[in-house]
């Protein structure tokens, strides 16, 4: 069974589950850490062109 690392923005420390329960998890705010760091990519982009 597949495992995927998820991230809660409220938590420090990652946790990891079978792919099978990621929307349980999901549903709790915990996302995908590849999710979440795209996030964190995006919004440091926008800050860096809006401070241009």
């Amino acid at each position: 069974m597949t495992r995927v690392v998820m991230v809660h923005p409220d938590l420090t420390q990652p946790i990891e589950v079978d792919e099978v329960s990621v929307p349980h998890y999901q549903a709790s705010g915990w996302q995908r850490e590849e999710d979440a760091q795209q996030e964190r990519d995006a919004a440091a982009k926008s800050r860096r062109q809006k401070g241009k």
